[in-house]
């Protein structure tokens, strides 16, 4: 890991990768974003991925037709959110919780991630048929900033002490949250515990972002 000297003060913009909304493939925007990299995630990947979805869906239900276009448009994106979900655990080894209320519930392992939010790297979020995430880095842990393709050039940032405020005006606006965790093969409820929460709820890469120190932050 790198050091986060005072001789790295820069603007958010110059250094929170983001790209700019282009037709409908905010998936791979968002993934994106949420790696810190560029040379992921292409779109040839994520149709692939797509397709071997439609032809694993299409052996369960017994050679029926299954139509691609339930999985992605190949010329505009509008990728499925199974698409992105895959692409994380191959690439990053990471999965996708939704969170579908912030009330605590019978599912142990939300109950337990909303009560350890502290240490919540990053949420990926669909809004109708947009992706986005909200992402903290290492140098500003207080906060999270939401990185939109729509809004490349502006990351708003979320204070983590109205964190709740701010996911509870998402649900209430009937979009989906996911949180994003480290990836197990074995049964998460029991793979999951307090004394390995802080390692599962921040297992993406560190990124140049992480070590740099945002004014204001």
């Amino acid at each position: 890991m790198l050091p986060i000297t005072t001789n790295s003060i820069t603007k958010l913009e110059h250094v929170i990768i983001c790209e700019e909304q282009e037709e409908h493939f905010c998936g791979r925007h968002a993934l994106r974003a949420l790696s810190q990299r560029l040379d992921l995630f292409s779109d040839e990947y994520l149709f692939d991925i797509a397709e071997n979805i439609a032809a694993t869906e299409q052996i369960c239900r017994s050679g029926q037709p299954v139509q691609l276009t339930d999985y992605y448009c190949k010329y505009t994106g509008d990728y499925d959110i199974q698409v992105l979900q895959l692409a994380l655990q191959n690439t990053l080894n990471v999965h996708l919780l939704r969170i579908d209320k912030l009330e605590y519930t019978g599912c142990p392992i939300r109950n337990l991630i909303l009560s350890n939010i502290e240490y919540i790297q990053a949420f990926l979020i669909q809004q109708d048929y947009h992706y986005y995430c909200l992402r903290s880095f290492r140098s500003t842990k207080d906060y999270f900033f939401k990185i939109d393709s729509k809004y490349s050039m502006y990351h708003e940032p979320i204070p983590r002490g109205r964190l709740f405020e701010y996911l509870a005006e998402l649900l209430n606006s009937n979009s989906t949250i996911f949180v994003i965790m480290e990836h197990t093969v074995q049964n998460i409820n029991q793979q999951i515990t307090i004394d390995n929460i802080q390692k599962a709820l921040w297992p993406l890469p560190d990124a140049p972002a992480d070590f740099e120190l945002f004014p204001g932050f």
